[in-house]
């Protein structure tokens, strides 16, 4: 399964309709925007606290009947980290809690000059839960933060070289963890462009936020 969606992501690229945008903001005016797919829900969170994390649902699912889920998170203490070494560590978490566990390769790239990786892991069943579990990861190393998208897939456990999520699924979640962005505040190389004015409103202490993208 993972040799298949891993030829389908690379080969395929298709754009996702926007709707909410996570800012992760790393501190120094540097900050991480995903575009999350129109009609997805943020959960609620407390607005008071600075929270380094931000989930999403799609339409009609909830906490406890969730199947499909995008969380972005910001990693302060990973600034200028190895984007290998990052999500490998994701893959030995998986490791720990998996009954069978399987990453593809990382594959790197560069957003606005910032260095990206990507990496699908799944889990054939997670011994928490006794559920299975496809996961989309794609991570952006920057000077002051390690940031993270991921897509999720909750599924009925299955056997090795099953295929519980389709590949047509698949292309959709890989588009919608394709639609990042990183930039610093009044910098010529990682420019921000037309997101000046929203970003320089924000408090630049490290956390996600949620605003709309700017028309």
């Amino acid at each position: 399964m993972i040799a298949a969606v891993t030829i389908l992501i690379v080969t395929i690229s298709a754009a996702s309709a926007a709707g909410d945008h996570a800012v992760g903001q790393g501190g120094n005016g540097e900050f991480f925007m995903a575009a999350i797919p129109d009609g997805w829900q943020a959960l609620p969170r407390a607005t008071e606290a600075q929270q380094t994390s931000a989930e999403w649902l799609p339409p009609g699912q909830t906490v406890e009947n969730w199947t499909d889920m995008i969380t972005v998170q910001v990693f302060p203490g990973w600034a200028e980290g190895d984007v290998s070494i990052f999500l490998d560590g994701l893959a030995d978490i998986y490791k720990q809690n998996c009954e069978v566990s399987g990453a593809t390769p990382l594959l790197k790239d560069q957003v606005n000059g910032f260095l990206t990786g990507f990496r699908l892991i799944n889990c054939t069943r997670d011994l928490t839960r006794n559920s299975g579990e496809v996961s989309l990861f794609r991570a952006l190393i920057g000077q002051s933060a390690a940031y993270l998208i991921q897509r999720v897939f909750r599924v009925p456990e299955f056997e090795i070289g099953a295929k519980p999520v389709t590949d047509e699924a698949m292309i959709q979640a890989y588009s919608s963890i394709s639609s990042v962005g990183a930039c610093k505040l009044n910098s010529k190389q990682y420019t921000c462009a037309d997101w000046d004015t929203i970003l320089a409103k924000l408090n630049n202490k490290p956390s996600v936020i949620v605003i709309k993208a700017p028309n």
